[in-house]
């Protein structure tokens, strides 16, 4: 593609779960729920934030696909960095691209680190291309675009688990299990279903729910609100950032990669 991939560009696809072609020999599918837990642990492969982690100017310069390919078996470089499984994602990249591309031919020379898609080089930025519809595609909270470093991502885990640590956190399952009953569904639909539209459905039941139980309290009067109730049908991504704050400038990023 000759134009920055962003969800705009993808609208029409996303809206109803549609293959994204990309050239002629590469089209990506949308990852489903059957395949989800698979989907967990190889999307860490492409979602780490090497140019705020690494403090190896080396590393911050080279590609996203070259950056895998060096970590491939450096255990030491694992280790230094605390990321369990970094020496084995170049791998993991490759099974991920296998799993959004069905029925393609996906080949790897693991003395080069080229990978070929259907016979097709797969370039860093044909990689980087692929690295954001992936992201996309399947809905995961992660910006490619956003600078932060390891101790402003542990710090912002840890005010989310600070908010959460008073409440009884749901597993896959009992998610899986609340829209079955939700949507008067089925494990096997819920097994075909996309994982974006899974945790899509799941965010607009719950703004559904409070929003009923919000404004049947309301019509009885025997509760106010100080804020007007919001509407269930509202965008799922209006949210403003919370933790902005905490944020690393990529500006000033960029000057200390640099200088």
């Amino acid at each position: 593609m000759n134009v920055k991939i962003n969800k705009d560009i993808l609208a029409p696809y996303l809206l109803f779960n549609k293959p994204i072609k990309y050239d002629t020999h590469i089209t990506l599918y949308p990852v489903i729920m059957n395949d989800v837990l698979t989907f967990q642990i190889l999307i860490q492969s492409i979602t780490v934030r090497k140019n705020s982690i690494f403090r190896d100017k080396k590393i911050i310069k080279m590609s996203y696909l070259d950056f895998l390919f060096y970590c491939l078996g450096n255990k030491e470089l694992e280790t230094t960095y605390k990321i369990s499984g970094l020496s084995q994602y170049y791998f993991y990249a490759v099974q991920l691209l296998q799993l959004c591309c069905k029925d393609t031919e996906i080949k790897l020379n693991e003395q080069t680190g080229k990978i070929y898609i259907n016979s097709e080089l797969i370039t860093p930025q044909i990689f980087d291309d692929l690295r954001r519809i992936i992201i996309i595609q399947n809905g995961v909270n992660f910006n490619i675009d956003e600078f932060m470093n390891q101790d402003t991502e542990n710090r912002l885990l840890k005010i989310k688990q600070d908010a959460n640590k008073n409440n009884n956190e749901a597993s896959l399952e009992d998610y899986i299990d609340s829209l079955i009953i939700a949507l008067n569904s089925s494990e096997e639909k819920i097994m075909n279903m996309s994982i974006r539209k899974f945790w899509r459905y799941i965010k607009r039941y719950q703004l559904y729910e409070n929003y009923t139980i919000s404004k049947t309290g309301e019509c009885s009067g025997m509760v106010k609100f100080k804020e007007p109730i919001k509407y269930w049908m509202v965008s799922l991504e209006e949210n403003k950032d919370k933790y902005k704050n905490f944020k690393a400038n990529e500006t000033e990023l960029r000057s200390k990669i640099e200088g």
